[in-house]
C-alpha cells in the first residue's frame, strides 16, 4: 500500500466529518491530483478508532472494482502522543447521490436507472465475486458518490463485514435503510439480505425522489409525548408503526415497474436477481410517467452540466486499437461493463450479424458476453476495434479512463 510522504498534501480543507474524525479535500503532490482524505487523530493509549479505520482500509483495498471507490494511498503522521492516520481516495467533486437530488430535483430517468444499475453492479461484485464476500451494511444515498462523469463510486466501508464462518457480527447502518428484523432482534446477524433490503429502499428513494420514512421524526416526537414515562410501551408502539410504514413503503412507485417490494430480503438471487430485473426494465418499454414527473427527454449530459459543467472525456482511439484491446483485455472483462447499449449499436452498424449477436447474448454472464465481444471485434480488425472503444468510452467513460495506454 502506497504511503504519502510527509508534507505531500497541500490546501487541506475540511469538507465533512464522521465518528472516526474529519474528511479533507486536498492536493497530493505525489499523486498529482485532488484527493479526499479520511483522517483519524488518535491518542496513543486509545486506538479503537484507528483500528476501525484500518479495517476499512483493508476492505477497500480488497474491493477493487469500477463502481467501488478506490483506495489510492494511506496517510500517516505522528506528533508526540498523537498519531494521525488517513485513507486517501479520489475527490468526488459532485458529492453523493443525496447531493445530486438536493441540487437537481428533476433528475432524468436515464440517469436514475444508470445509477441504480451501477450500484447493483458494485454490490454484485462485493457479494458474488469477492471471496469471502463483503456485506456493506450502510447502503444509502450519502454513501453512493458520483465522479466527474456521474458514474457511481460506492463508499464508506466503516460498518462493512466479510462473511466467513468465523465472523463475529455487530449490526450497524442507517435506520431507514435497515430491515425490520435488524431492529427487532438484538442477536440479528447481518447477511447479504441486509444489503439487498437497503438497495430496495434506495431504489424507492431514487425513483420517487423522496426520503424514506420522512415523517419518522414527527411520529417519534408524538409518541414520546403520548407515552411520557412509559418508554417500554413507546418502543413497542414504535416498532409496530415502523412495520406499518415499511409495508407502505415497500409497495413502492408502481409507475416504473421496479419497486422496493421486488428487491427485499425475500429475494433468493440477491444482487444477481436485482441486476436481471434492472436489465429487463432498461431493455423493456419506457416507463409511464405522470404529468408531474420530470421531462424524460432530459439526458445525462444536461444533468451533468447543471451540477457543475462536467467534462466529457476526450477519447481518441489509438492507432492500433486491436493491440490496445488486447493489452487491456483482462481489465475490461473483469469490469463487466453493461453492454446492453453497445451490442445493438454494433449490430445496427453491421459490425455484428444476427447470428453473432445471438451467440453473444446467449453466452450467459456479463463477463462472458464482454469476453466474446472483445474476441470478435479484434478478429474483425481495426475498424471494428475502434468502434467498440468509441462505444465503450461513450457508455463507460470511467472504465476507459482507467485503461493502460499503448
Amino acid at each position: 500500500m502506497q504511503r504519502l510522504p510527509p508534507g505531500d498534501l497541500d490546501n487541506m480543507v475540511v469538507v465533512g466529518e464522521g465518528g472516526f474524525g474529519l474528511v479533507y479535500r486536498a492536493w497530493s503532490r505525489t499523486l498529482g491530483m485532488e484527493i479526499a482524505l479520511k483522517k483519524c487523530v488518535q491518542q496513543r493509549h486509545d486506538g479503537s478508532k484507528l483500528e476501525d479505520l484500518m479495517k476499512e482500509r483493508d476492505l477497500m483495498h480488497k474491493a477493487n472494482f469500477t463502481y467501488v471507490l478506490r483506495l489510492l494511498a494511506v496517510y500517516e503522521n505522528s506528533n508526540g502522543e498523537c498519531r494521525e492516520y488517513g485513507l486517501v481516495m479520489e475527490y468526488m467533486p459532485h458529492g453523493s447521490l443525496h447531493t445530486l437530488f438536493n441540487k437537481i430535483p428533476d433528475v432524468p430517468w436515464a440517469l436514475r436507472f444508470r445509477i441504480l444499475h451501477q450500484v447493483a453492479l458494485g454490490m454484485n461484485y462485493l457479494h458474488h465475486v469477492l471471496v469471502p464476500p463483503i456485506v456493506h451494511q450502510d447502503l444509502k444515498p450519502r454513501n453512493v458518490l458520483l465522479n466527474k462523469v456521474l458514474d457511481v463510486q460506492l463508499t464508506d466501508f466503516g460498518l462493512s463485514k466479510t462473511l466467513t464462518s468465523a465472523s463475529t457480527y455487530s449490526t450497524g447502518g442507517t435506520l431507514a435503510y435497515m430491515p425490520p428484523e435488524a431492529l427487532e432482534d438484538v442477536n440479528y446477524k447481518p447477511s447479504k439480505a441486509f444489503d439487498v433490503y437497503s438497495f430496495g429502499i434506495l431504489t424507492w428513494s431514487v425513483l420517487s425522489g423522496q426520503e424514506p420514512y420522512s415523517d419518522c421524526i414527527q411520529v417519534t416526537q408524538s409518541m414520546l409525548k403520548e407515552y411520557a414515562g412509559q418508554i417500554d410501551l413507546a418502543v413497542e408502539d414504535a416498532l409496530s408503526r415502523l412495520k406499518d410504514l415499511n409495508t407502505q413503503e415497500k409497495q413502492g412507485p408502481s409507475f416504473v415497474g421496479l419497486s422496493a417490494a421486488n428487491v427485499t430480503t425475500g429475494t433468493s438471487g440477491g444482487f444477481r436477481h436485482c441486476l436481471r430485473m434492472l436489465n429487463d426494465t432498461i431493455d423493456g418499454p419506457p416507463p409511464i410517467v405522470s404529468s408531474a414527473s420530470p421531462d424524460v427527454s432530459n439526458n445525462v449530459e444536461r444533468t451533468a452540466g447543471q451540477v457543475n459543467s462536467i467534462r466529457k472525456i476526450q477519447f481518441n482511439a489509438p492507432k492500433n486499437a486491436k493491440e490496445f484491446i488486447k493489452k487491456n483485455f483482462s481489465t475490461i472483462v473483469t469490469a463487466r461493463p453493461y453492454v446492453g447499449a453497445i451490442l445493438p449499436a454494433l449490430f445496427s452498424e453491421r459490425i455484428f450479424n444476427q447470428e453473432e449477436l445471438s451467440v453473444i447474448e446467449s453466452s450467459g454472464t456479463a463477463e462472458n458476453q464482454t469476453r466474446n465481444i472483445l474476441v470478435d471485434v479484434m478478429n474483425k480488425g481495426q475498424r471494428s476495434s475502434v468502434r467498440f472503444l468509441e462505444l465503450l468510452a461513450e457508455h463507460h467513460p470511467s472504465l476507459v479512463e482507467s485503461l493502460v495506454p499503448l
